[in-house]
């Protein structure tokens, strides 16, 4: 068997293999007493059809079989006698199979790009300048009185504000049309949220309940159901009630509800204050660790595969879904689809995928490891956020070595741009500098 490589580009290779006829006979007879132990022809019984006939019959079936054969026998061997590491199945290209014949095919395979990552000691990357903000531990005082309001029914009279939860019928139409999805009953929104169409709810502000009155809106260009998208809709809405929020006063009974350890309001401030502190110092780390990463991406261009894109893409289209749900929401409520999505975030999964390969050729070439002790540790930070037994978190790993290699591999990337950033000149400036 012959194998040649041809690069296409620094990612994307094509390896052809060249089949010697006499292989090609050897598994064609393979194939042929495989079909004929299970060949069904008038006439005759399993396994007693004549070979002519087999021929005749099965013929496709056979090459198809052979071909299948001869590349899963080849394929792997040829990538690792030639030292090419894919990451996505191969493009497979073929000529007829001809019994007799020598037998070629090619694969066009994207690979990991060969890396030899330059200038990662000295990166010059600016900080942010840590000042804590004094109306922070206010504002979240105010969601947390916000979590714990009563919904009341609304003085008579009483006219819509952003806030307040309003229960309503409305009928969609556009050219004076009903449209699919456009009508519902006794639906509650709270104006503000921003889960209409962008001007919709701003509209209500100032109806009251009993009122009727039409909603004029566009749906935005990326809206989800194309059908919509970009056009201009009324909306036909008729108030039932409205309900505003009743918020508990702040004092020491308010504070005593998130726990026995706050006796007082200042107890509760002093948490909050020390929960903003962390926060924003994690904030300001993560934006560092971040402007390292695109330092170190500059100094190193280099081209990735579609492949690890287009999975980096689909990671963060997931976790999106994921969060949205958390919120009752989709991402057509946001007007996008999922290859809008991509479509929108393929620069941010190129970016991260340049950085992970640069990391992992930073810890290589630093050898940068992790130990078992690295894991024990990180198996008790884990177990203790999602508030689980340590040793239920152990089990899981342990079972699935795939979740062990992942969280492995996280942690060896953690390592290296902790390592880029102690070696880094870094520079602290003001935030609003850094955001020139």
């Amino acid at each position: 068997m012959q194998i040649s490589v041809e690069s296409l580009s620094s990612i994307k290779k094509k390896i052809s293999f060249k089949i010697p006829a006499e292989k090609v006979s050897a598994e064609v007879e393979k194939a042929y007493a495989e079909i004929r132990k299970h060949a069904s022809i008038k006439g005759f019984r399993k396994g007693k059809v004549p070979m002519g006939l087999i021929e005749k019959h099965y013929g496709d079936k056979m090459a198809d079989d052979v071909m299948k054969s001869l590349v899963n026998q080849t394929l792997f061997q040829g990538l690792q006698e030639k030292g090419l590491n894919p990451v996505s199945y191969p493009a497979i290209e073929n000529d007829e199979l001809q019994p007799g014949a020598e037998f070629n095919y090619s694969a066009t395979v994207e690979v990991y790009p060969e890396v030899e990552v330059k200038d990662y000691l000295g990166l010059e990357v600016k900080k942010e300048i840590l000042v804590l903000d004094d109306q922070a531990v206010n504002q979240r005082l105010r969601e947390m009185q916000e979590s714990m309001a009563q919904l009341v029914p609304a003085a008579e009279g009483h006219a819509a504000q952003m806030g307040d939860f309003v229960t309503f019928d409305f009928l969609g139409s556009i050219d004076g049309v009903p449209f699919e999805g456009g009508k519902a009953e006794d639906f509650q929104l709270e104006l503000g949220s921003g889960r209409f169409i962008p001007g919709f709810e701003d509209q209500m502000v100032g109806m009251s309940a009993g009122s009727a009155g039409v909603v004029k809106v566009s749906f935005p260009e990326t809206y989800g159901a194309q059908e919509l998208a970009g056009k201009a809709a009324e909306f036909a809405v008729t108030v039932k009630e409205i309900k505003v929020k009743e918020l508990p006063e702040l004092n020491d009974d308010f504070a005593k509800e998130f726990g026995e350890e706050f006796e007082t309001l200042d107890a509760l401030k002093a948490k909050l204050a020390e929960y903003q502190k962390a926060q924003e110092e994690q904030r300001v780390n993560t934006d560092l660790r971040d402007r390292a990463i695109k330092a170190l991406i500059e100094k190193n261009p280099l081209e990735v595969p579609e492949a690890l894109v287009d999975r980096q893409a689909q990671g963060m289209l997931e976790d999106t879904k994921r969060r949205l749900a958390q919120q009752r929401m989709t991402l057509e409520m946001v007007g996008l689809t999922e290859e809008a999505y991509k479509a929108q975030f393929r620069d941010v999964a190129v970016e991260q995928v340049k950085g992970t390969i640069l990391l992992a050729a930073v810890a290589d070439k630093e050898k940068i490891t992790v130990t078992e002790e690295d894991l024990a540790e990180q198996m008790k930070v884990i177990a203790e956020q999602a508030h689980q037994e340590l040793e239920k978190v152990k089990g899981l790993y342990q079972n699935n070595a795939r979740a062990l290699e992942n969280l492995t591999i996280q942690m060896k990337e953690d390592k290296a741009i902790l390592f880029v950033v102690e070696k880094a000149k870094v520079t602290e400036v003001a935030k609003e500098e850094l955001n020139k």
